[in-house]
Formats: structure tokens, C-alpha cells, sequence
């Protein structure tokens, strides 16, 4: 693939977010390694929970690789082109697993103040990484509004993407917020659901309308609203299985595992086309 200037740059800054952000957790991990390694010798299955995790880092980010050089192949690049919107989804996706592993070790052995800001970090990067899609869902919607006749306004461009930003604005203010002012990880953890499930419906919805009105030709809606459907699912069943398995290595391989399945389903609806 030969890159012109342009996508050069975009290479370039793609690359670096991606270094700079790895060399962040690795500095947090050798920055705690003896709590890490006290915590991994006292609980049985801590290498499976690992491995999974670790598993499904590698995995996102290889999607995450594999959108963004496809985005790059386009002829003009755009930051609203499904590619980009996908390869910033999986890169966030791999990160805040590499957080949720850093959590799981660190959770009953670092000070309560040290774990909040640990995981308000972590709402933050759950924020960023459903944004992509919020995004793309919050344009569909506008868009499908204006093919009513009685919203005439949102017939121009420009109009809906005025809407659009000001919704996407007062969205990340809003979650924003709300993480900052989270005064303990009890009250952070019941933002979690509050988000990302309906952010997970909209999701749901954007791509089902697409499939019906064959629109995202780039894409395979029908895949991408199971894979979404069956993560909402996943979310939903998530506590009812830490309640009957418990909170244990076992529970996390299980549901790292089914996660990771699930992802490949919606790794499966970028790549694959529709058939219409």
C-alpha cells in the first residue's frame, strides 16, 4: 500500500496514540508489579484470567489495525468513515481491557482513593469508546427524522450536524460530569449500566435501520445488530452470572470468553458485505 503525505500523517498519529497509550499501562503495571504479583500468587486461575484478557487485547487491536489500514486505502480519509469510527472503537476497546485486568489485580490491595481514580479512568475510556458509534447512531437518527416530512429543517446538512455536535456536546459533558463527581467506586459502578446500555440499544437501532433501509453499504448490518444485540445481552446477563458464580477467576474467564466471541461476530459485520 503506498501512502500519499496525508496519510502518511494519519499513520503517523495513529501509531503514536497507540505507543504513547501502551507505554501509559506499562508504566501503571511496572508501577504496582509487586502488588500485581502478590495479587496473582494468592488467587487460583489468575494466569487463565491473563490469558484471556490478554487474548482479547491482542485480538482487538489486531481488528483495530486492520480498520484503520483499511481506512487508509480510501481514496479521501475521513474521520466520520465507518473504518476510522470502528478502528477507534476496537483501539479503545483494548486499552480499557488492559485497565479492567490492571483493576482486577489491584482492586483489594491498592487505597480506596487510588482504585476511584483508577476507575473513573477507566468511565472515561468507556465514554470514548462507545463515542464512535453514539456518533454514527446519533446521525442515523437525525438522518432518518428528516425523511418525515414534518421535519423539514433536518432535510439541510449543515442542520443536523449542528444538531448532531450539539447533542454529542452535551452527551460527554453530561457522562463527564457525572464520572468527575462519582465520590465513591460503589456510585461509578452504577454508571456503567446507566450508559452503556442504552448507548448499546441506540447502537442496536442504528444498525437495524441500516439493514432495513440497506443503508452502510460498507458494512453487514445484520451482523452487526446481533454482535451488538448479543453484547447487550452479555451486560445485561453479566451481574445474574457474578451472582450465581461468583466473583472469582472463574466468572471473569467466562465472560472474557464470551465477550471474545461476541466481538467476532461484530469484527464479522465490518468485514463481510451484504448481500444487497
Amino acid at each position: 500500500m503506498v501512502l500519499y503525505q496525508g496519510k502518511r500523517l494519519y499513520l503517523a498519529v495513529i501509531i503514536l496514540s497507540i505507543v504513547i497509550g501502551t507505554y501509559g499501562v506499562i508504566i501503571l503495571y511496572l508501577s504496582n508489579w509487586s502488588v500485581i504479583i502478590e495479587s496473582f500468587s494468592e488467587n487460583e486461575g489468575a494466569l487463565g484470567v491473563v490469558l484471556i484478557i490478554g487474548l482479547r487485547i491482542l485480538i482487538v487491536l489486531g481488528m483495530a489495525i486492520y480498520t484503520f489500514l483499511k481506512w487508509l486505502k480510501q481514496e479521501q480519509q475521513y474521520f466520520s468513515d465507518l473504518p476510522f469510527l470502528f478502528g477507534s472503537f476496537f483501539v479503545l476497546l483494548g486499552f480499557g481491557k488492559s485497565l479492567d485486568l490492571f483493576i482486577d489485580f489491584i482492586f483489594f490491595k491498592l487505597s480506596e482513593t487510588l482504585v476511584l481514580i483508577i476507575l473513573k479512568l477507566r468511565f472515561f475510556i468507556l465514554i470514548l469508546n462507545l463515542f464512535p458509534m453514539i456518533y454514527l447512531s446519533n446521525e442515523m437518527i437525525l438522518y432518518s427524522f428528516s425523511l418525515k416530512p414534518r421535519f423539514k429543517k433536518l432535510h439541510d446538512e449543515n442542520v443536523r450536524n449542528k444538531i448532531s455536535f450539539r447533542i454529542i456536546l452535551i452527551i460527554l459533558m453530561s457522562e463527564t460530569i457525572a464520572g468527575v463527581l462519582a465520590p465513591n467506586s460503589r456510585i461509578l459502578s452504577f454508571y456503567y449500566p446507566i450508559i452503556a446500555i442504552p448507548s448499546l440499544i441506540t447502537i442496536i437501532w442504528l444498525f437495524y435501520f441500516a439493514y432495513k433501509h440497506k443503508r452502510l453499504l460498507q458494512v453487514n448490518s445484520l451482523i452487526l445488530t446481533t454482535g451488538f444485540g448479543l453484547y447487550l445481552l452479555s451486560q445485561i446477563m453479566r451481574p445474574l452470572l457474578q451472582y450465581l458464580i461468583s466473583e472469582s477467576s472463574l466468572f471473569v474467564i467466562f465472560v472474557e470468553t464470551i465477550d471474545l466471541l461476541i466481538f467476532a461476530i461484530i469484527f464479522a459485520g465490518f468485514y463481510k458485505s451484504p448481500k444487497y
